[in-house]
């Protein structure tokens, strides 16, 4: 089941973290899910599928500076839950940050709901809030490609949904034939993960118009739209458990 955590934090402890404390923040993920069950956390550290989990950059909703995460695989949540209950206080990066007592804010949908709820929209404005970028031939590639994007989310999706709520690999077909890129309001980010690590990617507005909507019929326009309701829990692109790729449907 997709589960977004939100934790609001002090004002004066957060001010101290960078903007982008990401590999901190993928750390204490898994500090968590040790605390809660070792061996688990060992499992989801060794697997070398798609991460079960993203983490947003500290960001603010109105003037209070609030730490993010998502859970992809709701079988985790049991460990989860343990070792955040643990820890009243964590310290990320050297700072301590205070944890609500009465623990993270949920929002939760199964993955049935998610598709049940999917519209037949042929307009899809996505807002890329952390940089966002993907690994292509060896290098980042920080650009909206509607194939990369959806190929993303599709990779997830089946990743970790109830076999019946399977999308089919073909989806990426209709993608490529008529999905196309009809508005861009970005531009690239660095992300400095340390040790002479960074990453560019691209921040912004971005709208996917699907082109003669009538030769793909309300079936693959629903699954379309179902992976871009799915985008605001798995995240986008590279590095999402570490704070990159943090996408919102608007």
């Amino acid at each position: 089941m997709p589960t977004i955590l939100t934790f609001p934090l002090s004002p004066t402890e957060a001010a101290a973290l960078p903007p982008y404390p990401g590999r901190a923040l993928h750390a204490l993920f898994y500090q968590w899910l040790a605390l809660g069950d070792y061996a688990l956390s060992t499992r989801v550290h060794d697997d070398d599928g798609p991460r079960p989990f993203t983490v947003a950059p500290l960001h603010r909703a109105n003037g209070q500076p609030m730490l993010r995460l998502t859970l992809l695989d709701d079988a985790l949540w049991p460990a989860l839950a343990a070792g955040i209950a643990l820890t009243p206080t964590v310290e990320v990066l050297g700072r301590l940050l205070t944890l609500p007592k009465e623990g993270p804010r949920l929002e939760h949908c199964t993955y049935a709901d998610l598709a049940n709820a999917a519209r037949a929209e042929t307009r899809l404005n996505l807002r890329f809030i952390s940089p966002t970028s993907f690994r292509s031939r060896e290098m980042h590639y920080p650009l909206p490609d509607p194939v990369l994007v959806f190929q993303s989310w599709l990779n997830r999706w089946n990743e970790f949904a109830p076999e019946e709520q399977q999308i089919n690999v073909a989806v990426l077909d209709l993608v490529a034939a008529h999905v196309a890129v009809s508005y861009y309001n970005g531009r690239t980010e660095m992300v400095d993960f340390g040790g002479n690590k960074r990453v560019v990617g691209f921040v912004g507005a971005v709208q996917y118009h699907i082109l003669r909507p009538a030769l793909i019929g309300e079936t693959w326009l629903r699954a379309l739209n179902t992976l871009a309701d799915y985008a605001p829990f798995c995240g986008t692109g590279h590095k999402t458990a570490q704070g990159m790729g943090q996408t919102l449907r608007t």
